[in-house]
Formats: C-alpha cells, sequence, structure tokens
C-alpha cells in the first residue's frame, strides 16, 4: 500500500491548480483513495517532476530578481 504524498499543506495554487504541498492536482488529491498501487506510483511521478520544475522555476525568477537588483 502507497501512503500519500499529503505534506497537511493542502491548498490548490491557482496559477497552476496544483497542491502546494504535495504537487498533485484535485483530481488526484480527491480520487488517491480509489487509484491502484500502478496508478499511485504514476500520480507521485508526476507529482515529483512537478516539484522539481516548479523549484527550478524560482530558483530562476530568484536569481533573476538579484541580478536585477544588482544592476
Amino acid at each position: 500500500m502507497i501512503k500519500s504524498p499529503c505534506k497537511n499543506i493542502c491548498k490548490i495554487d491557482e496559477g497552476n491548480g496544483l497542491c502546494i504541498g504535495c504537487y498533485r492536482d484535485i483530481e488526484e488529491v480527491s480520487n488517491w483513495i480509489y487509484l491502484t498501487d500502478e496508478q499511485k506510483k504514476i500520480v507521485l511521478s508526476k507529482a515529483q517532476e512537478r516539484a522539481k520544475i516548479n523549484n527550478s522555476a524560482k530558483k530562476n525568477m530568484l536569481e533573476q530578481n538579484l541580478l536585477n537588483n544588482e544592476i
């Protein structure tokens, strides 16, 4: 049995439609208990990729802001 990746934050980001804690979309969150372990693995993989992309985008924004402030 695969446990939920929920981090007890459960807030959907209106910009991208993903939970800010676990990076699942609302459908993935609400259907979690009905998914097979194989389906859960797919959801977790997608969420992990979304987290990487999101964290990379945040890092790029921060670096750009720092550069802009140095000029």
